[in-house]
């Protein structure tokens, strides 16, 4: 009878306890903001090197003294650069898309030179692992099987009845079998060789007079009115959505004189996990917050998704130019595999320069 009440109390309707997501507790971090409030990290740079941090997570806005979270996302890798120096012109208010979409220029548009840099990205270039594959069973259940299957069964449906009506075999009834036969093997074979490119976007800079701004043509039927405009996120914290599906945020930054256009996402939730340990703020629910809520965030994607978010020297080498660049004080590295040298190489000298560096400043 115990057993049963205890089993048919209301434990559902427990709070859930976020005071145990993080152990400020036990790590004298709760004690220490009781007696000095304002030294909730205000004023201090975090740069975290992982997967990127999504702008849209909660906690992720801004800091506990109101400025902007993240100062700036910046995609190391090269895994969202789009080529954008060829320049076109629109004709009658339509450019031809690399995808060869035709790309209809709203008129609220402002760009006083009437030239446009153009390029083409394929998402799964950037689009996280799990996502990919997701998206690949979807698209493969939604565009290739039901038209696939009508065929192969009209195809196997031709082959039998054909082979039912034949008594006599001739050599022209030969060729007719071996050609329902070859049709039917082929459309097997195609299933096996199947190979979805996925969704490919077309890309637009271009100069408004005042600054750069980019749009991706994330409806991929040259609708450019229901698309996001963003500018460099570290002008204007900006960031768009690739879709309901998709549930992926991006950001951009453009280089080059509009000739690269980067397209930053976050590889995984690790990069966001981190940030939101270290400085997510919640003005609302402060059991939630992070260690620091008052420090902001240099956001710098070092896992390149075109190898399942592995990092490279290249991509780790300008990483720490960044933070050398934006004077962080905090780096967070949780990342990386075994070695078999470890403290020596290019990349330990580069951290190490990044230290030095800092002191002496």
């Amino acid at each position: 009878t115990l057993f049963r009440s205890i089993m048919a109390s209301p434990a559902a309707e427990e709070p859930f306890p976020l005071h145990g997501l993080l152990p400020k507790k036990e790590t004298g971090a709760t004690s220490f903001l009781s007696r000095h409030p304002e030294y909730d990290g205000r004023g201090t740079l975090i740069a975290v090197l992982d997967t990127g941090v999504d702008p849209g997570a909660p906690g992720m806005q801004l800091t506990a003294d109101g400025k902007p979270k993240i100062i700036d996302i910046i995609d190391t890798t090269g895994s969202g650069d789009v080529n954008t120096s060829t320049v076109q012109e629109p004709k009658e208010g339509i450019i031809a898309g690399l995808s060869g979409r035709a790309l209809k220029i709203p008129e609220s548009w402002v760009n006083p030179s009437e030239k446009y840099h153009i390029g083409i990205k394929n998402g799964y270039d950037f689009y996280p692992k799990a996502l990919k594959e997701r998206l690949q069973k979807e698209r493969k259940e939604k565009l290739w099987d039901p038209i696939h299957r009508v065929v192969l069964a009209d195809a196997c449906r031709k082959q039998d009845e054909f082979e039912a009506l034949q008594n006599a075999p001739s050599q022209a009834s030969k060729l007719m079998k071996e050609e329902f036969q070859c049709q039917v093997e082929l459309l097997n074979s195609f299933e096996k060789k199947y190979c979805d490119p996925g969704p490919v976007y077309d890309c637009l800079v271009w100069h408004d007079g005042e600054t750069w701004r980019a749009c991706l043509d994330t409806s991929e039927c040259g609708d450019l009115n229901s698309c996001t405009v963003l500018r460099s996120y570290k002008e204007a914290h900006e960031y768009g959505s690739f879709g309901t599906s998709e549930m992926l945020n991006y950001s951009i930054n453009i280089y080059e004189e509009g000739n690269l256009l980067s397209v930053v996402t976050s590889g995984g939730a690790h990069g966001t996990h981190v940030a939101g340990i270290a400085a997510g703020y919640f003005p609302d629910e402060p059991e939630r917050n992070g260690i620091a809520p008052g420090a902001q965030i240099l956001a710098v994607k070092i896992g390149d998704t075109r190898l399942s978010t592995m990092e490279t020297g290249t991509g780790l080498i300008r990483a720490m130019i960044e933070v050398i660049k934006h004077k962080c004080d905090l780096v967070n590295y949780s990342y990386g595999e075994a070695t078999h040298w470890p403290n020596s190489g290019r990349i330990c000298e580069a951290i190490n320069e990044a230290v030095w560096r800092s002191e002496e400043h």
